[in-house]
């Protein structure tokens, strides 16, 4: 999608903190990527990334939303993200990004060189093919507590995890010795993604689960 937020018009009220165009002081970048949104629900939504800056982010959905609405956002390569809804567009919205300084930093090295690439598939999450997973994996949740659950499917990049528990997106967590992130949530428990540091994206998997793609 080319379309450029700024090119849409507010059809709610702006937030103050929310300084326009004549005041972002990092550059922003047209970036197509497949993305989730938690809400105060804890429910998660689809949407697809219009544009971003380090500061802030525009995204499409089919959700209404509020102005000064809290959203905790999962972006493909770009990982978890935490924001404040702060102008409204037909079927899309602007946020403003809170992190630290060191997610900042992180952020304004990965934007443009993901902005190089062009449009990024909605299936590239998916860079390794799902098996089917009769085992089950020691899942430590991001408050210590533990649980013995059944995988649904696994690969060399993330799995699908069956269980009650339904860790915020971008929340960090254990299957059995590898580090995660929580990327879905899906009817019947997880969708997990595998990192080596922060949220760095599809990470070659290497110990841990024991699974081999098929041939």
């Amino acid at each position: 999608m080319s379309t450029s937020a700024d090119e849409y018009r507010p059809i709610g009220p702006v937030d103050a903190s929310y300084g326009g165009q004549n005041k972002r002081r990092y550059p922003r970048y047209a970036l197509s990527l497949p993305g989730r949104f938690m809400r105060s629900d804890k429910l998660d939504y689809e949407s697809r990334l219009i544009d971003i800056s380090v500061e802030s982010a525009a995204m499409t959905t089919p959700i209404p939303l509020r102005v000064g609405e809290k959203l905790i956002v999962y972006l493909v390569h770009l990982g978890g993200l935490e924001g404040t809804v702060v102008r409204l567009f037909p079927g899309s919205f602007a946020m403003m990004i809170s992190g630290t300084q060191r997610k900042r930093d992180k952020l304004a090295l990965q934007i443009p060189r993901l902005a190089t690439q062009g449009e990024i598939p909605e299936g590239e999450e998916r860079q390794y093919p799902r098996v089917s997973a009769d085992e089950a994996a020691l899942l430590v949740l991001p408050d210590g507590s533990t649980m013995v659950c059944p995988l649904h499917d696994v690969s060399l990049s993330g799995a699908s995890i069956v269980t009650p528990a339904r860790p915020s997106l971008g929340a960090e967590v254990m299957v059995d010795k590898r580090r995660a992130v929580v990327v879905r949530h899906h009817e019947r428990g997880i969708g997990v993604e595998f990192v080596n540091e922060g949220f760095t994206g599809h990470a070659a998997f290497s110990g841990g689960l024991r699974v081999q793609p098929p041939r």
